[in-house]
């Protein structure tokens, strides 16, 4: 036993194999704290939960710590692909917001930025949608597809301009159905903030 472990450690070899194995016995303590979890007992009301019979031989054990195991395994998967996230930006760039719009496209690099940073572990792709006036024609729509480089969005973002017209009506459902629609969403977290 070392000096700054309780942990023991044998070692064995067998005579009949070339195997080695190692044998580790748990500090007292630990053991004691292990055993008042009674993993049987939690197993057992797992299982029952699943509408299943827990008899306590090894292959029943075996087939609950199983089924446990493929739940955590079904949760971590569900955390993992929360993660993942499209967030696209849909802004009004219509001649109505062309004293406001630099504001807006500071707010939408912002918040990137924002998630970016506060969420490193997170894959977010950004995407844009700008929408203008029915009479806007081949410019009512204005799309940037999602992707995971935030240089490329800043700089499309960046870049976006309001158009002025006559003040017709602005294309809002039609801008929310490109976003909907023509956007490459991949991820299960998906996420659309209308400005």
């Amino acid at each position: 036993m070392s000096k700054d472990s309780d942990i023991e450690t044998k070692t064995s070899v067998s005579t009949n194999s070339s195997t080695t194995f190692t044998a580790v016995s748990l500090p007292s303590s630990l053991e004691s704290e292990l055993a008042k979890l009674d993993f049987d007992e939690r197993l057992n009301r797992y299982v029952k939960e699943l509408g299943e019979s827990y008899p306590s031989d090894t292959v029943s054990n075996t087939k609950a710590t199983t089924l446990r195991k493929n739940a955590i395994d079904a949760v971590l998967s569900n955390i993992k692909q929360s993660m993942m996230i499209d967030l696209c930006f849909v802004l009004d760039c219509t001649g109505s917001m062309k004293s406001h719009i630099a504001a807006a496209k500071d707010s939408i690099l912002q918040v990137a930025k924002h998630i970016q940073q506060t969420n490193p572990g997170f894959n977010t792709q950004f995407g844009f949608c700008g929408y203008r006036d029915f009479c806007n024609g081949d410019q009512r729509l204005q799309l940037f597809d999602f992707s995971n480089s935030y240089k490329k969005f800043t700089e499309y973002v960046s870049a976006v301009q309001s158009i002025s017209n006559k003040d017709g009506a602005e294309d809002v459902f039609g801008g929310l159905n490109a976003a909907v629609n023509e956007m490459s969403w991949r991820n299960g977290t998906r996420i659309i903030l209308h400005i």
